[in-house]
């Protein structure tokens, strides 16, 4: 993961921020809602570690491709091991449990629902390094699902909570303060709702001082700053091409 790392060992992929230190050839990741399996082969890729991809819709779950590294299951993480109803949208990164009501839903399937615990007994995961969840508003769920003994097994966890489509805004800020009393870091990386945040588990951490103190309150405005310099670099260097083409012409 040296490759990735820069000063404080932050890592950001498919829009998911994480401690790459914590990451190595040894580590368990599991992806939930893994969609076509990018984070997971992008992560095993580079640390070379074990990635479990699980996707609820069948018709991404047959596009993830399978590695030694990588391997896929197509579940519906839930509540309980019980069948669930999941609609299908017009948007393949916006299929969800039928729970909540949307107006662009197409068709609702039935997927066979596994809760977290269980899928971790069935494959032998005594803990996670790193549990990555984009699961469109099931997420609180799961969480309610865990029992504190499980979340304290996980090393770290990046989430993207829904609070930005669905009303569940109250629930994330339970979910929050659940896992920091267990003692976990916070850390939100969105500039607004909770679509990126990282919890970093203070046991297994041991992060140096002064990149904790990065992470926590720089690291958000430092990559916004980046971003809206390359977005006004990349605006001037379409404008300045435009203009040569003008010009040749």
């Amino acid at each position: 993961m040296k490759n990735l790392t820069k000063f404080s060992g932050l890592v950001s992929l498919r829009g998911h921020h994480f401690y790459a230190n914590l990451i190595n050839h040894n580590s368990i990741v599991v992806d939930l809602g893994s969609h076509l399996g990018e984070f997971s082969h992008q992560i095993s890729t580079l640390a070379g570690c074990k990635c479990y991809a699980i996707e609820a819709l069948p018709s991404l779950y047959v596009k993830i491709q399978e590695t030694p590294l990588v391997k896929k299951f197509n579940n519906a993480i839930s509540l309980s091991n019980q069948p669930v109803k999941f609609g299908v949208t017009d948007n393949p990164e916006f299929n969800h449990i039928d729970k909540w009501s949307v107006d662009n839903v197409i068709e609702t399937i039935t997927v066979e629902g596994i809760s977290l615990e269980s899928f971790m007994q069935e494959q032998h995961i005594q803990s996670i390094d790193l549990l990555k969840m984009d699961i469109e508003g099931a997420e609180i769920d799961l969480f309610q699902s865990l029992s504190d003994a499980s979340i304290c097994r996980i090393k770290q966890i990046t989430v993207e909570f829904h609070d930005f489509i669905f009303p569940i805004a109250t629930e994330v800020k339970f979910i929050k303060n659940r896992l920091k009393k267990l003692g976990f870091y916070c850390i939100v990386f969105s500039k607004k709702h909770n679509g990126d945040v990282l919890f970093l588990n203070k046991k297994y951490c041991n992060i140096p001082i002064i990149y904790f103190i990065y992470i926590r309150f720089f690291a958000k405005y430092v990559r916004g700053i980046s971003r809206i310099l390359n977005r006004f670099f990349d605006k001037n260097n379409q404008f300045t091409s435009k203009k040569r083409g003008e010009n040749l012409s």
